[in-house]
């Protein structure tokens, strides 16, 4: 080789090279996604205390009402805030004003308001055990109705809104988890609604034949009527005071 002269990459140890780096990139993707999933899961913390910070201040302007449930007006309080109404880490699976769809651990649901004409898309619920009359969930069970910051009981350990595949839930102590925890459950108007794998791994792939007799995998994000956040796991949401006199049970319903 003649002095000066650059020696140029072979063939060969261009593909080396190329093998060497096509490793690193499988080995740093999943470090990547964590990184990911985790600054998506501190967003959704931030949105789920907004939301129930909002719940305060309209409580102060309503004698103390935490909900509004007739006529809907809370969806119009809440819900017309579509950057915190949206998990980071779901989408809106359609782009069309499709009305009434759940949503599931990765998508968004959509309502719609048949008196104003609007739809509404978000990824997070509201306790209905918090709205100021008795509703759909809370019809057999009106006693146990909070309605007012003064009637909660536990305000650190009492849910206001978390991740959900629908905008309300109410959950019982005897409410079992639904076995997929991709889809969670919806007609049952409880615990199912919350009981989604969401974070703690890629909500996409969340188990939809679980063994609910098995530790539940996976955690939701929750905004307490304290004000304030935290992400809590799938096992422990029945340790939570959602509704009046709620009695926290021995073991977690199978």
């Amino acid at each position: 080789m003649r002095p000066g002269r650059r020696r140029a990459f072979t063939f060969i140890e261009l593909l080396v090279v190329l093998a060497v780096l096509s490793v690193l990139a499988v080995l740093l993707l999943p470090l990547l996604m964590a990184t990911k999933r985790k600054a998506q899961q501190i967003r959704s913390l931030h949105n789920v205390r907004q939301l129930t910070m909002n719940c305060h201040i309209g409580a102060a302007d309503t004698g103390g009402r935490t909900g509004y449930n007739s006529k809907d007006l809370w969806m119009a309080a809440y819900i017309r805030q579509p950057k915190i109404m949206m998990c980071p880490s779901t989408r809106r699976e359609n782009p069309l004003p499709i009305t009434l769809t759940q949503g599931t651990a990765d998508t968004a649901w959509t309502w719609a308001n048949p008196e104003a004409k609007d739809v509404f898309v978000g990824s997070y619920g509201f306790n209905g055990w918090l709205y100021d009359k008795p509703a759909y969930g809370a019809l057999k069970n009106p006693s146990l109705m909070m309605g007012k910051l003064a009637r909660i009981q536990k305000p650190p350990l009492t849910p206001v809104f978390c991740d959900a595949i629908w905008p309300d839930l109410w959950p019982m102590e005897t409410n079992a988890p639904f076995p997929d925890l991709y889809r969670g459950q919806l007609y049952g108007q409880g615990m199912g609604r919350c009981t989604i794998a969401r974070h703690g791994g890629n909500p996409a792939k969340a188990p939809q034949n679980f063994n609910t007799r098995q530790p539940l995998p996976g955690r939701i994000n929750m905004g307490f009527a304290d004000g304030h956040a935290a992400s809590v796991s799938l096992e422990n949401l029945w340790q939570f005071y959602w509704h009046l006199d709620w009695q926290v049970p021995g073991q977690r319903p199978k």
